[in-house]
């Protein structure tokens, strides 16, 4: 009886042991043709001109109370009394070219910096910030904040990698009345 209890538990662990190489050998292969396809994905964005990874970033839409598209962006608290985030001077370019706001159709525009619905715009322009050799004090920042509340709408439009040419794209929904049709986010109204 001994022998036999033995020779079923050999049994079970040979099965176990071959199931869990096919299941890591179907993974190993999930895995190779998903990273292959986000290859694949990566040169056909990077093809027609568009700038993504696996881990695209959000496509946010947005209009404003007045043209503030040179004006630097920070984020700020729900209350607007903090300012939560700030760019460094050499995190508002790539490869010498400054990373503005694109302009779409009707008075929106395409984020390009990394804004959600808390932004506030600061005094300083782009020009001018990415001239400083570092980042202003908290106190400098907040002292310079030109408007707290500068949204009058926002649109989250998915992610920068499902579009082949986002500002074409962007443009044709805005032109055929479906960015209403997109995530609005909600702007929260505190006083200035």
């Amino acid at each position: 009886m001994n022998k036999y209890v033995v020779l079923y538990f050999a049994w079970m662990l040979t099965g176990a042991i071959a199931c869990k190489t096919a299941q890591t050998e179907s993974k190993a292969n999930y895995y190779e043709e998903e990273g292959q396809m986000a290859l694949t994905q990566k040169k056909d964005s990077r093809k027609s001109g568009q700038l993504s990874s696996v881990s695209s970033p959000v496509v946010y839409v947005y209009k404003t109370k007045k043209d503030y598209s040179h004006q630097v962006p920070v984020i700020m608290d729900q209350s607007r009394s903090r300012i939560l985030s700030y760019p460094h001077p050499k995190d508002l370019s790539i490869g010498g070219k400054l990373c503005l706001p694109t302009p779409l159709e009707q008075g929106y525009w395409l984020d390009n910096k990394g804004i959600n619905p808390q932004v506030a715009f600061l005094k300083y322009t782009y020009e001018e910030y990415s001239q400083f050799p570092q980042a202003p004090s908290m106190e400098m920042l907040m002292e310079n904040i030109l408007d707290k509340n500068p949204l009058t709408e926002i649109h989250a439009c998915g992610r920068r990698m499902d579009y082949v040419n986002l500002v074409e794209e962007l443009n044709q929904k805005i032109e055929q009345g479906t960015l209403s049709s997109l995530p609005t986010l909600q702007l929260e109204r505190q006083s200035e």
